[in-house]
């Protein structure tokens, strides 16, 4: 699945543009204004900027070292041929994992300063990339010089026992991988480059290769290389090979991205191929395009909201390959915010050909997967209508035939134990991703790869939502994701719930003004309630907020997941779609039971519905239009009403004994009532 291009506002000058987002998001808070003024002035009609992102200390404590610390993450303890890391079996996004996200100790040394991930590279060999930048092992920049270039990031091996390769096979030992220039990152200057070095029997680092700039690279595309190693100075017990980049010290620029590293003996020169079958990215959105929604929505639906996720393979191999794949769902139901015992089920009961016909993979081809078989909504044991909330999980497991024949015990055709031992290929043939049903809508997987702002004050962006049930419902506010490490001032934001005209963000429903915000932390998003309003939306409706003065204001971005065409900006009093921004805006609508309208007494709405505790059939003044009936967590009660005189008479269809809320329509206004059933 081709991946888009994320758009960066880059007319200015890059290095220009780098000095005023370096001055405006680490030192010179006092001059703001005037940074603002001059990017507005000479930037293009694009009003929406995308930022890199960086990652404070403090969101890890503990998990950082010193950037003059010597300590060892282990001894280095020699290794032998072959060397492999794809990267897939790295812990990605995994919270209060202090090994997420960062290379594996037992290949690389101490490298704090590479970004291990599965969002910032497009159309990788195989699922999660090494992405270098300009920050450092406390994930800062190198300089707070805005101008300033040197060496950045570096990874290096573990040391590798090539002294044991015989004489007669030195002259086929080579190092291949995948490179990428820009990804999903920012994309590096002309002068910037990526570097190989290799450590000799001296301890000398040789440089033997340099990855310069070149105007025929694409952002979308990973180029595959091979490095021999050439001269038995090489050819020693501690043996280590390291990639370097070049670039501004000043920040999270001048991105590459490295994937599939293969260190090994009896290859030649164009030796490109491997014995593997790969997953190349995470799962799609399981419920319409989102990845959360509200489970009484779920439930209420008119038509089955889920849609199966899709996901992308890649055949390594020089040859003609059959894959299959098997998909296992895990439900975990929530009552009264206690976990169920996790309920596990191969969906399907069976395998699947991944293009749901013959399962064939051309050579070097890559292809997208739609998942043949879901989770099904009226299965009760996948989801319970009587709990508050659920938790999806969903794995799929590609059947390669990589390494060896599970059923035979054999190795697979095109797998040399004597190369490849003991390397398995199989551990990029798993993904996994999580999905919710509780109380709000979520297009991004709620980690951010980047984040977007409007790039003037005073213009508005807004988000729509399209909601998965016909009927009104009570919003009563939503989750918003405000990463920005370099501000650390509080901002005061203008946010409003627009609802849908021809598409369009419409009328304002309801403003929020000056709400301060203040960063919340790594992946904590910040609860935004509203107060004294029951605020019901129908259909689509929209997300909106002003850009402050005194202070960007940037949204996180999941780069995993697209949403952008969701995303609407205002600039002179009109609309538009964005067109700029590929990705999901990390901001979440919230529904519940709303309290009485402000205004109403709540003893006079309790005395026109009677009789109230009642046995599931009660009376409500005939004037009034019902919304709906609900449980106090949201699940829809269905029910019949019949006029009879001055008054309808409610019953409801299934009563049960508890608490129910009655929306009702009376007087121009929306409110709630309780009723209880007994």
């Amino acid at each position: 699945m081709m991946r888009k291009k994320l758009k960066i506002d880059t007319t200015l000058n890059q290095r220009e543009a780098k000095f005023y987002y370096l001055k405006f998001s680490f030192r010179y808070l006092s001059v703001l204004a005037v940074l603002a003024f001059l990017l507005i002035a000479t930037s293009s009609p694009a009003q929406l900027r995308v930022y890199p992102l960086s990652q404070s200390p403090d969101h890890f404590p503990g998990k950082f070292k010193p950037k003059t610390s010597t300590a060892r993450t282990q001894e280095l303890n020699p290794r032998s041929l072959p060397f492999w890391d794809d990267f897939s079996w790295t812990p990605v996004d995994k919270i209060g994992d202090t090994l997420a996200n960062f290379p594996v100790d037992s290949l690389w040394v101490n490298n704090y300063t590479i970004q291990i991930n599965s969002g910032l590279g497009l159309n990788p060999p195989s699922i999660n990339v090494a992405t270098f930048n300009g920050l450092d092992s406390a994930q800062l920049p190198y300089s707070d010089q805005a101008v300033s270039n040197g060496f950045r990031d570096s990874l290096v091996s573990q040391p590798i026992r090539l002294n044991e390769v015989d004489a007669s096979e030195r002259n086929s030992v080579y190092l291949s991988f995948f490179y990428q220039w820009y990804g999903n990152g920012e994309p590096p200057d002309p002068n910037d480059y990526l570097r190989v070095e290799f450590k000799n029997d001296q301890g000398v680092w040789e440089n033997v290769m340099t990855i310069q700039t070149l105007s025929s690279f694409t952002n979308d595309k990973f180029y595959d290389t091979l490095v021999k190693v050439d001269g038995d100075r090489f050819f020693h017990e501690s043996f280590q090979f390291r990639f370097k980049n070049y670039g501004r010290l000043s920040g999270p620029y001048d991105t590459w991205n490295l994937d599939y590293i293969y260190l090994n003996k009896n290859r030649t020169s164009d030796d490109r191929y491997l014995p593997d079958r790969t997953i190349v990215s995470t799962l799609t959105n399981l419920f319409n395009g989102y990845r959360s929604m509200p489970y009484h929505h779920f439930l209420s639906s008119g038509s089955d909201p889920i849609t199966p996720p899709q996901f992308d393979v890649f055949n390594a191999q020089n040859d003609i390959s059959t894959l299959s794949y098997l998909t296992t769902g895990t439900f975990i139901h929530y009552k009264d915010s206690l976990p169920s015992i996790p309920y596990e089920v191969v969906l399907g009961d069976s395998t699947s050909p991944i293009d749901g016909n013959t399962g064939i993979i051309l050579r070097h081809e890559k292809k997208t997967v739609t998942l043949e078989h879901v989770p099904q909504r009226l299965d009760a044991s996948q989801f319970d209508p009587d709990a508050d909330s659920v938790s999806v999980s969903l794995k799929v497991q590609l059947y390669t035939g990589d390494t060896f024949n599970p059923e035979t015990g054999e190795f697979a055709n095109d797998y040399d134990p004597a190369k490849y031992q003991p390397l398995d290929f199989r551990s990029n043939d798993t993904i996994r991703a999580e999905y919710f049903l509780k109380d709000h809508y979520a297009y991004d997987d709620g980690f951010a790869e980047y984040a977007v702002g409007l790039t003037a004050f005073g213009n508005r962006a807004a988000y729509r939502f399209d909601m998965l049930q016909a009927d009104p419902d009570t919003l009563i506010g939503f989750d918003i994701y405000y990463p920005d490490y370099g501000i650390t001032n509080t901002l005061n934001v203008d946010f409003t719930i627009y609802n849908d005209i021809d598409g369009l963000p419409g009328t304002a429903l309801y403003t929020l003004p000056s709400y301060t915000i203040t960063r919340n932390g790594l992946h904590k998003f910040k609860k935004i309630r509203f107060r004294d309003t029951n605020l019901l939306v129908e259909g689509k409706f929209y997300i909106g907020w002003k850009a402050p003065v005194g202070g960007a204001f940037k949204v996180g971005l999941d780069t995993n997941n697209d949403s952008g065409a969701k995303l609407f900006v205002n600039t002179n009093g009109s609309w538009y779609q964005n067109t700029d921004v590929i990705g999901a805006v990390m901001i979440r609508p919230v529904f519940g039971i709303g309290g009485i309208i402000t205004g109403i007494p709540e003893e006079k709405i309790q005395s026109e519905i009677f009789p109230n505790p009642n046995q599931g059939d009660f009376f409500i003044p005939a004037r009034v239009d019902i919304v709906y009936i609900s449980t106090v967590t949201g699940q829809r009660i269905p029910f019949t009403a019949k006029s009879e005189g001055e008054n309808q008479r409610v019953t409801l269809s299934t009563p049960s004994p508890g608490l129910y809320i009655l929306r009702l329509h009376k007087d121009g206004q929306f409110f709630s009532s309780k009723i209880v059933v007994r």
